[in-house]
């Protein structure tokens, strides 16, 4: 199987792959399967704690074996033919003697970790097959912890809370998304760690509302799981809303397909905000899902060392929303195929751009499944737009720049939404 994707999500999650030419096998001992392309900087989608698999140590021929086709693979199919100006075949010549002599399976996963993170991009990445068996768990969109119950995007000094799972710990106190945690047990806030514990044991959060004081709230962890969902809403003068986290949950196309529908079927609209803000990319199939409601034809193109391949949208399930006024918001959260999607909105759709320049990262990676259960993600494609524009580097630019901070506003009071709301009641006059 090969799949196709772009770039990252901190809290976790995946997708349904596209099919692309096979990969052929290098030795019996490792032998990768199809690559997978996707867009997803995946350097934030595990914890770095779990990219080390134990066990009994492999066999000297299987280590060999393995270093090979990791090493192959990046050399015969990564992007940049300078390799972002890396020696390639230094590289090899440098970890080849450490692997032979690693102690551990630890320690070996941990130099194929290294070498492959010496491209210094932020999408290739190699996984240890206890790496690769939790990125497997978050394909699904569910998100499974032992915790409070939400999903937080981090900064030095405190976490805001992009989701509530129902039925959490969080939920039961009254957390909403935007909460942000200041402090973790009457300590600073200093990394997500502190908020993880067994089950059955408590913490004490302070927690500030957007507009709001500091208030404590004492929680008991306990297994969760949640889903990973787009958020719909129909606001004032029949504007649409509708937020998509990410596009690497491998059914987030028909979630927004089924959640597009049911807005249209009420009554038509007269336009609609796609929030695209802190998506980190995910499955090409669903990038091309979600722009069908949009554009059709060819949007632009993928390319690589061995080939260009064009963008083709054709017709998909759900409601055809051509010619829909649409504003899309951005910010340096929105990454990959998420910029893709905003990008290809702006110019081929008109749609009106609005908030802060996307990350710039939109390299496609293709996966590598390798024997012994480990995984290989190699940045093999970029993207240009048809005017023949890239966004490496550069990122999706706004045609409404806003420099506010949004998520330290409350929903009724977020400055991009209500910008947004403001250009398409003027579009409609």
């Amino acid at each position: 199987m090969l799949m196709l994707a772009g770039c990252g999500y901190t809290a976790g999650a995946t997708g349904v792959p596209t099919p692309a030419p096979a990969a052929t096998p290098t030795s019996t001992a490792v032998a990768s399967v199809a690559p997978q392309p996707m867009a997803y900087p995946l350097s934030a989608a595990v914890p770095a704690e779990t990219t080390l698999a134990l066990g009994n140590k492999l066999p000297l021929a299987t280590r060999q074996a393995l270093f090979d086709e990791v090493w192959r693979t990046v050399n015969d199919n990564y992007l940049y033919p300078d390799f972002h100006g890396v020696d390639w075949q230094a590289v090899r010549q440098e970890f080849a003697p450490q692997i032979e002599a690693a102690g551990t399976n630890e320690e070996f996963y941990g130099l194929l970790t290294a070498m492959v993170q010496r491209l210094g991009d932020d999408h290739s990445r190699f996984l240890a097959p206890s790496a690769a068996r939790q990125e497997d768990v978050l394909t699904s969109g569910k998100e499974e912890q032992v915790g409070i119950g939400v999903l937080l995007v981090a900064s030095s000094e405190d976490a805001w809370v992009q989701a509530v799972f129902p039925n959490s710990p969080a939920a039961a106190v009254g957390m909403r998304p935007r909460d942000r945690i200041i402090a973790v047990d009457g300590h600073p806030f200093t990394s997500q760690d502190e908020i993880h514990g067994p089950a059955g044991s408590q913490v004490r959060l302070t927690v500030v509302r957007p507009g709001g004081k500091p208030r404590d709230l004492l929680l008991t962890r306990r297994p969760v799981s949640g889903r990973i969902e787009p958020q719909a809403s129909r606001l004032d003068g029949d504007i649409g809303y509708l937020s998509i986290p990410t596009l690497w949950v491998n059914d987030m196309a028909d979630q927004v397909s089924g959640a597009l529908t049911t807005m249209v079927a009420e009554r038509p609209l007269r336009g609609l905000i796609l929030d695209l803000r802190g998506n980190p990319g995910g499955w090409q199939p669903v990038l091309y899902s979600v722009l069908s409601h949009f554009v059709q034809g060819e949007t632009g193109v993928f390319f690589s060392r061995q080939q260009t391949r064009p963008v083709m949208v054709s017709n998909g399930p759900g409601p055809d929303l051509q010619g829909l006024p649409l504003v899309v918001l951005v910010d340096s959260g929105t990454a990959s195929y998420a910029e893709v999607l905003a990008a290809i909105l702006q110019q081929e759709a008109n749609a009106t751009v609005v908030g802060m320049p996307s990350a710039g990262n939109t390299e496609t990676i293709y996966v590598y499944e390798l024997a012994t259960g480990a995984r290989l993600w190699v940045a093999q494609e970029g993207f240009r737009l048809p005017n023949g524009a890239s966004l490496e580097g550069t990122g999706v630019a706004p045609d409404l720049l806003l420099t506010l901070d949004w998520t330290r506003y409350s929903e009724a009071d977020d400055p991009h939404i209500n910008a947004a709301l403001k250009l398409l009641h003027e579009q409609g006059r």
